[in-house]
This record gives structure tokens, sequence and C-alpha cells, in this order.
């Protein structure tokens, strides 16, 4: 006989709906193949006379989400409200109740994850996250149990689609970055406010969570350091194909030899073939290096409701499998903290393309490299070719130096007469 649990939903918008839609749909298949019957018996939505593709009986729905957190009838709580405030509240209020939690939610998981497991696990349930960062892609899981062998030596992740399927398209097609932008928004890849994704913090908000995971410290997302790809010009796609390379929004995080953590999130340039520059469009990837199996790759659907609403559902199955079972609750590795100290930008060493906009006359170029010797940054490459009017753009890819030489250089080159705009900085990565 299948065991019976009731499943509250906290939102029924894209993701939500799809999630009701896969429990709903597949109702008979995880009777045969766990013996779960999970039946969705509360959600809260916001506007109950909207019309919605998935049909469900009369009575479930409600606009106050706290009747689907205190329902006694619902046994597992999923929250895909999305923000912090009042998602947060809820799912302090669900877990207090003794209900399992199941969040697709990157930004209430980065920012209160530490007090949302410290009252799970005073009462004995289960927080899974799995949909909170990459979607359809298990790398919460593969982290937690595929690697737990490995002590993890860095991870470098494509995490934000909409930044993603932008930069693809203007190095496919040559647009510009509002064209793309706009294009985006149009297939349903960007939010009519796409900000959170163009500056980063979509991405870091998912850093700090694999952050956790991976290495076992509590990063807070203003230790982060992020930048956006709004200042990138189809020039600089241009540019990154001449000199082999393909500009990605890239996150890092990677241990140091002195057992420090990097964690940022910025524009990059990757050789064009390495692995993570092949990925396209609204796509997601995580390479993650561990020391017993080496280099690993997860890759697929980052977001999207279908793929993100899977990893819910998948949560909501070990859960329900675990609680329908008897079995202990799910031991976490976000409880796990090493403490590990967080590397200041300034002392972070990497290679660097500059694009300088300067007057086309002679000496321009001998004292910018002036300048940059004199913060003992060497130069690998020069191009300059390519002109508007009276200005002409100059690229410069440089050796490894630190951050701080870089800021200290830029900072006096944008003082200069003959430099017409400021400088644009994109970092290069080898991962």
């Amino acid at each position: 006989m299948a065991h019976q649990l009731g499943i509250g939903l906290l939102g029924l918008g894209n993701v939500g709906g799809g999630v009701a839609h896969l429990l709903i749909e597949g109702r008979d298949r995880l009777i045969e193949r766990r013996g779960l019957q999970l039946e969705v018996r509360r959600a809260a939505v916001r506007d109950l006379s909207r019309p919605r593709r998935v049909e469900l009986p009369p009575g479930v729905l409600t606009t106050d989400p706290g009747a689907v957190v205190d329902d006694p009838d619902v046994q597992i709580v999923a929250e895909q409200m999305g923000g912090i405030e009042p998602a947060r509240t809820l799912l302090l209020r669900a877990l207090r109740n003794g209900k399992d939690v199941v969040t697709a939610n990157k930004a209430v998981i980065a920012a209160c994850g530490d007090e949302l497991f410290q009252v799970a696990a005073q009462q004995g349930v289960d927080l899974m996250f799995e949909a909170s960062v990459c979607g359809g892609i298990p790398i919460i899981r593969s982290l937690t149990e595929g690697l737990v062998a490995n002590r993890i030596q860095s991870l470098y992740g494509i995490l934000n689609g909409t930044t993603n399927y932008i930069l693809t398209r203007m190095t496919e097609e040559g647009g510009t970055f509002e064209e793309m932008l706009g294009q985006a928004q149009a297939k349903g890849f960007a939010e009519p406010d796409p900000t959170f994704d163009i500056d980063g913090t979509d991405a870091a908000q998912k850093l700090v969570i694999l952050a956790r995971i991976a290495f076992g410290s509590a990063v807070r997302l203003e230790q982060v350091f992020r930048e956006g790809i709004d200042r990138i010009g189809s020039q600089d796609i241009a540019f990154a194909r001449e000199l082999g390379y393909t500009i990605k929004l890239l996150a890092v995080a990677k241990l140091t030899q002195d057992s420090r953590l990097e964690v940022r999130v910025h524009p990059a340039m990757i050789q064009a073939q390495a692995l993570l520059a092949s990925i396209r469009n609204e796509f997601n990837a995580v390479e993650v290096v561990g020391d017993a199996v080496g280099t690993q790759v997860f890759y697929g659907r980052g977001a999207g409701q279908l793929p993100t609403a899977s990893a819910v559902v998948s949560d909501i199955v070990d859960v329900a499998s675990r609680r329908s079972g008897g079995g202990r609750r799910a031991e976490n590795d976000w409880t796990r903290e090493e403490r590990l100290p967080v590397v200041p930008v300034e002392e972070v060493v990497t290679s660097y393309y500059f694009r300088f906009v300067v007057l086309d006359q002679p000496g321009v170029l001998a004292q910018i490299t002036q300048i940059l010797a004199t913060e003992q940054i060497s130069i690998e490459s020069v191009i300059q070719h390519g002109r508007s009017e009276d200005t002409v753009p100059l690229i410069i890819m440089t050796h490894e130096a630190p951050e701080r030489a870089m800021r200290r250089a830029v900072a006096r080159i944008d003082r200069l007469s003959m430099v017409r705009e400021p400088t644009l900085v994109i970092r290069v990565e080898r991962p």
C-alpha cells in the first residue's frame, strides 16, 4: 500500500506550477517506483482568479501562505516564492511546525541558511535546496554525496542562464549587449528587470551556497566580489575571438596554497578550447576539481520551469522516502564549517585584458606601458587597430599580476589626457 503524504506549495507560478504538474502527472509512477502517494493538499497563490495550466481540487488554493505551513494535513512544504521575505518567516514557521521543507529559493538560503538549518536540526526535520542552484543540474547532491570523499580544490561555474544567453548571442550574432538583452527578455530568458542577473548578484548568491557545501566555509554574500557584464561590448567579443578566448560571466571558488578561499563572480576571458567556453545560451555548467577524482563537469539547463521543478520534486521524493520509511533526518553539509578566511579581492592574482580608448597619436602606448611597468605588470600582447574619428581602441593582454597593482595602474592611466573613456578590464581565467 502506498504511503500517503501531503504536499503544500508556497507559490504556484512558473516553477511552482511545474512542481504541481510533475506531482500530479507522475502520481502513478511515484506509487509504482517508490510506494509514495504524494498529494498537493494546499497551495498559496496571489490571485485565485488567475488561469492556471494545472488543475487542483476545490479548496486547495489559498491566498494565505500561513494556511499552507500550518495545515496539519501537509507534511512537506515546497517553497518557490523567491526573495528573502516573507519566504524566511514562512519557512521558519513550517520547520517549527515539524514539517520538512524543500526550497528553490537561492536568496533565502544564501542569506539565512544558518538560521534555517539550525531550526531544522532542532526540530529533527529536513531542509532540502537542490533546485536553488543550477535548476535541473544535481550539483548539490553531487557535492554532498558523489564527491563526499574528496577535498574540493576549485569550482568554476557558469551559474546564470540569462547572462550566458546574452554573451552567447553577442558572440555568435555580433549584436550589442542591449540588443541581446532585449532578445533574452523576448524569449523569456531574462526578467523585465534583469538587474540581479546582469550585475552578478544571482550568480553570487548561488556561489555562496556552493562554497558552503564544497568547502564548508560560511561565506557571506558581501564577501563575494562581483562585477556584471553591462560594459562588455561587441568589440570586446571580437577582440577575445582574435586572441583565442571566449567571454563568460564566471563564478570562481578555489583554495589557495595558504588554505584561504577565493570567491568572486565577474566576466572572464576563457580560452576558446576550454570546456566552459563551449557552454551556450541558457545552459549552466559547473567544473569541480577534487583531490581524489580530479576534474568533474556538471552540465544542463540551469533554469526553466520543468528543469527546476524536476529538482524540487527530486528533493520532495527524497524527503518523503525517508519520512515514510522512518529513516533519520538527512545529514546536511551546511552545518560543517571550516571557517576558511576569504582572500580580499585586492590580493587575487590573475592575468588581464585591458581595452583603452585613446587618442590616435604617437607616444600613447609608451606612456601606458611605462605605468604598467612601474606596477610590475608585464605585457603579453598588444592589439591596436580600428579607428573612430580621432580615437582608437588599444588592447593589452598582461601576464599575472595582483588585483591591487592592476587597480593602481588603471587609476593612473585613466587620468592621462589622451585616454578618452574609463578602461575596461576583463580578468583572464584558465580553469
